[in-house]
This record gives C-alpha cells, sequence and structure tokens, in this order.
C-alpha cells in the first residue's frame, strides 16, 4: 500500500509563499550584474546634478520611477518592482528631517509601522507620497525630482551612500558604465556617434 505524502514543512511554506509575493532583497543583491545596475541607478539619482553621464542615462528611461532601460530589460523591471521589502518610513531617512512638521503635529507622525511587507513599486510610491504630505506641511512647494527621490531609493533598496561612494563600485563604473545593457543605449551609443563623425571627418580629407 502506498505511503501518503506528508504535508509540506514549514520551509517549503515559506518558499512557496516567497515565490508567489516575489523576490527579495537578498535575491536581487545575488544577482551580482543586476545589483551593480539598480546600484548605478541609485548612484545616478544620487549625483544628477553634478555627473552628466548620470543625468544622460536617467533622461533615457521610460518608467516613472526610473526603473527601466537603460538600466535593466523589461523582465528585470518586473522582477525589481516585485521584490517584497518591509514597509519604509520617512522617519528613517535623516534627508528628510528639514521636513519636520509642526510640534503639534500628532505624535501617530513618527510611528514606525509595523514589519508590513510590500514591493518595492508600492514601497517608493507610499514614500514619495508621504514625502509630498510633509512637505507640503512645512511649506515646501519645490517639485520632486530625482535629487529628491535618491534618499528614498537608498532607504528602498537599503543601501549607504557609503555603498555608493566605495572605489570598486566607483572603478568600475567609470570603466565599464552600466555594462551591456548600458553601453548599447547610452556610452556606447554616444561613442559609436563619435566614431562615425571621425570616420566621415575622414573621408572629407
Amino acid at each position: 500500500m502506498a505511503k501518503k505524502k506528508t504535508t509540506p514543512t514549514s520551509t517549503s511554506d515559506l518558499k512557496s509563499t516567497s515565490q508567489k509575493n516575489g523576490a527579495t532583497l537578498s535575491d536581487l543583491q545575488s544577482n551580482f550584474d543586476l545589483w551593480y545596475r539598480i546600484l548605478v541607478l541609485l548612484y545616478d539619482l544620487s549625483n544628477i546634478a553634478m555627473d552628466r553621464a548620470a543625468e544622460a542615462r536617467t533622461l533615457c528611461t521610460t518608467d516613472e520611477l526610473y526603473i527601466s532601460g537603460p538600466y535593466f530589460t523589461p523582465e528585470e523591471s518586473v522582477r525589481i518592482k516585485s521584490t517584497v521589502v518591509s514597509a519604509p518610513t520617512l522617519d528613517e531617512v535623516p534627508e528628510f528631517e528639514a521636513l519636520a512638521l509642526d510640534a503639534n503635529e500628532p505624535a501617530k507622525a513618527k510611528e514606525k509601522p509595523t514589519c508590513e511587507k510590500m514591493t518595492i513599486e508600492e514601497a517608493i510610491k507610499s514614500c514619495l507620497q508621504n514625502f509630498f504630505e510633509k512637505r507640503r506641511a512645512s511649506g515646501d512647494a519645490r517639485p520632486c525630482g530625482p535629487h529628491d527621490m535618491a534618499p528614498i531609493y537608498r532607504e528602498v533598496f537599503g543601501v549607504s551612500k557609503d555603498d555608493l561612494r566605495d572605489e570598486k563600485f566607483l572603478s568600475r563604473l567609470r570603466r565599464l558604465g552600466l555594462g551591456q545593457v548600458g553601453e548599447k543605449t547610452v556610452e556606447g551609443a554616444s561613442s559609436s556617434s563619435s566614431r562615425k563623425q571621425k570616420k566621415k571627418g575622414g573621408k572629407k580629407g
């Protein structure tokens, strides 16, 4: 008589649930090439005002959250957006201390959420909404730009400023840009166009 199959263990259940709910940050970090390009995106958002290459890459994006080409393929963009993270709070981001609400504001503004889980897309949009609310309360009506979004992205992805200042990372960025994905669309496009101009100039000579 055949034995009945045992019910899945708790570990199996967790894996199954994890797969249904999307990947985790650890999954993204285990893909070194993908994680590198995520770091490039965060670097670009943080340095767009000082780095022309960073500005050029962000201008080539087609997604409202910048999670698209030239940084990622369509499949990678979907994977990143659906990755599950703990719900962040702007109170954890030092850059937003300047947007502190009035002292009479209810204490709930400083309360940290429970261990709620949400996708990266949901987390970023949630933080941006809270960011606008805090800015309106502080009387700051400036439009939001990539530089304003950078602290939110660093918090959501669990990346520090020091991570983006790491010399190994910066050396690779200077040497390779985005790599295969980015070189063909941004750095590679500019270099190939300059080669064409040189060839045209050579023919004229």
